[in-house]
């Protein structure tokens, strides 16, 4: 065989080649998503099936008053049929429906749960040695409402993995018994906005879980994400006890902190430090300047009201005008306040004016 003859075979061999690559990679492609398409299918008239079985368990609550947790024997052996994969998406649809419901209803998800040992399958991944089968199984047993010793979950608060420990935090927060935020004081990692909205989450839906007393927190803990997460969460339990730890930040030099500090006193309505504000607000940077213009509409005192339009109509940076301007439109509206702006230059009546109208 001469040179161009094996030059020409290479060629062909090649082109050969890559006409049966295409074609395998083509057909994976179509095999991949026509089971795709079967498994979507399958999944949707899973969820339809197990939503038309325990939807109609649902009562209609009346007031505070408990009822009876009633649930129909037949609907339970019906969904215990299911194979390994569809108890993994019943598991999914009780979550999914546990997030729009409370009360009796709530308890009739936790019960169905209970019964099909779909809590057996959540303890059962918490045993795993992949972290992401543990992360999984505290959040199912978590959202389900399904107690954890706490023995079990403080064993994963010292994970590499951070998913995992930020699992085992809102674990520990909604099944202890004594005080739910102990782990603050073992947290070393920044703690993130996630996990913050996954408490407040928790909150909502425990409203028997123990208080906490978040000033100590507040006025110790060196983990800076710690203090303004306590922060947070004292204001949205209204802990009074914490204004103080709260005030003691007003002097900090980290601006950041400062204003989350300053937002705080705000919710918290803590109107004695109102003079303290005022005085501290012309050497403040726009973040904190802000924030103490927002804790002034929150407090709405006669001196608050004169402060907060005398900022209006003098400011020209534009972030602090549109800010202001927004907190007495929300005043107006809601009439907690009442204001003659009709001498105003017509800028800033024209700004009012957006807010005014702003739904």
């Amino acid at each position: 065989m001469t040179v161009d003859q094996t030059f020409i075979a290479v060629i062909q061999g090649i082109v050969a080649t890559s006409f049966i690559g295409t074609f395998v990679a083509y057909a994976v492609i179509i095999v991949l998503r026509f089971r795709t398409a079967k498994a979507q299918r399958r999944q949707h008239k899973l969820d339809q099936l197990i939503e038309d079985r325990i939807l109609p368990q649902f009562i209609q609550e009346m007031g505070n008053e408990s009822a009876h947790v009633y649930i129909d024997q037949t609907v339970l052996d019906e969904l215990a049929l299911m194979d390994k994969r569809n108890r993994q998406t019943l598991i999914d649809t009780l979550i999914r429906l546990r997030w729009h419901v409370a009360g009796t209803n709530a308890l009739i998800l936790h019960r169905i749960y209970v019964l099909l040992g779909l809590n057996l399958d959540s303890l059962q991944k918490m045993k795993s040695r992949k972290w992401y089968r543990n992360v999984q199984g505290l959040h199912e047993l978590t959202l389900m409402d399904y107690a954890i010793s706490d023995i079990d979950i403080l064993r994963f608060n010292l994970s590499e993995e951070s998913e995992l420990r930020s699992a085992a935090r809102s674990a520990f927060m909604r099944f202890s018994k004594n005080e739910p935020f102990r782990f603050f004081d073992e947290v070393r990692d920044p703690l993130s906005i996630w996990e913050l909205i996954g408490f407040f989450r928790i909150l909502e839906q425990s409203r028997d879980t123990v208080k906490s007393n978040f000033a100590n927190w507040i006025r110790y803990s060196r983990n800076k994400t710690v203090v303004i997460c306590c922060m947070k969460l004292a204001a949205h339990e209204q802990s009074l006890e914490a204004i103080d730890s709260i005030e003691g930040l007003l002097n900090v030099n980290d601006h950041s902190l400062r204003s989350h500090a300053i937002n705080a006193l705000g919710h918290l309505r803590a109107v004695h430090t109102q003079e303290t504000l005022i005085k501290m607000y012309p050497n403040q940077p726009v973040e904190c300047q802000c924030e103490i213009l927002f804790s002034l509409g929150m407090f709405r005192t006669t001196r608050a009201m004169e402060f907060l339009t005398e900022q209006f109509q003098s400011a020209f940076d534009f972030e602090i005008e549109n800010h202001v301007a927004a907190i007495l439109a929300r005043l107006v509206r809601n009439n907690q306040f009442g204001w003659n702006s009709l001498n105003l230059p017509s800028r800033k009546q024209r700004i009012l004016n957006y807010y005014l109208n702003e739904q």
